[in-house]
């Protein structure tokens, strides 16, 4: 297995594996490598459905989807109808989409985030459609002694109802957005395997508990947009067959826009956050 550093803080190419039959020896290495680079993406894989799946286990638990009661591993990110057809860019299902265009990690609205999140590539169009992630880790460090200090007791609200209002998220979520009230994450974390500390921020954070709600939720965005510029930064052009993983818990993501007359199929697989309280992981 060869793994690659890219030109950015966080990010490696891993080649010479093939994610079908892992060893314990592979596993270990990859979960080395992920903790140090944040981000690891694997080439020309072409893993199906229950080969996904089965290579995400060595990750944790599974995390449900908006409803706590749900038992589905996949999510399909894609602008492809069930018969076939790419969706009209007006629907909801594409409308739903374009939030992941902002920057943010997964499922920070709930009590637990997400720990990773496994995508592949199904379809990919000719042209956009790339997904760009930024090192919270590095953009904590850059940060002047001062506003550490300031940040570092700080607790931010995470909101669904906040970050999906005005692209189809409510629409999409119905009568589930009663499993999805505001919750309360710090602004600063450690990460639990390398003990960095990182910003926790992005779309989903609105404001700061006990702060102006307006002010803090601008220093927020600040936060979010200083910390994702370059060398911070990853950009991905993906190619059918490839899957990457990243950590939930230190990178912030985002996928870039892509001509909506064109097919992007992805298919996610989201490892629930270590809390053994968390009721957003699948026990089985």
């Amino acid at each position: 297995m060869q793994v690659s550093r890219v030109d950015a803080t966080l990010g490696a190419s891993v080649t010479d594996v093939d994610l079908r039959s892992p060893d314990d020896s592979t596993i270990r290495e990859i979960l080395d490598a992920w903790h140090q680079f944040g981000v690891l993406v694997f080439p020309d894989q072409h893993l199906t459905n229950d080969e996904q799946i089965s290579f995400s286990k060595h990750f944790g638990a599974f995390e449900r989807g908006l409803n706590p009661a749900s038992t589905n591993k996949l999510a399909h990110i894609s602008n492809l109808t069930p018969e076939g057809a790419v969706a009209e860019p007006t629907s909801l299902q594409v409308r739903f989409h374009e939030g992941n265009t902002h920057w943010h990690t997964d499922s920070s609205y709930k009590s637990v985030g997400a720990k990773a999140s496994i995508l592949s590539a199904r379809q990919v169009p000719n042209e956009g459609g790339e997904t760009e992630w930024a090192d919270m880790r590095a953009a904590w460090d850059i940060l002047d002694r001062e506003t550490q200090q300031w940040l570092e007791d700080k607790v931010a609200v995470h909101s669904f109802a906040y970050s999906h209002s005005w692209h189809g998220g409510l629409e999409t979520v119905g009568d589930n957005i009663r499993y999805l009230p505001p919750v309360q994450h710090p602004v600063v974390r450690v990460h639990p395997e390398t003990g960095r500390k990182n910003l926790f921020v992005g779309r989903h954070a609105s404001h700061i508990v006990g702060e102006d709600e307006y002010a803090s939720r601008a220093l927020l965005k600040k936060l979010t947009s200083d910390g994702a510029q370059s060398p911070r930064l990853w950009k991905y052009t993906w190619q059918s067959g490839d899957i990457a993983i990243w950590d939930n818990r230190c990178v912030l993501h985002r996928g870039h826009r892509w001509p909506l007359t064109q097919a992007r199929s992805m298919v996610r697989t989201t490892i629930a956050g270590d809390d053994p309280n968390n009721a957003w992981a699948m026990t089985a």
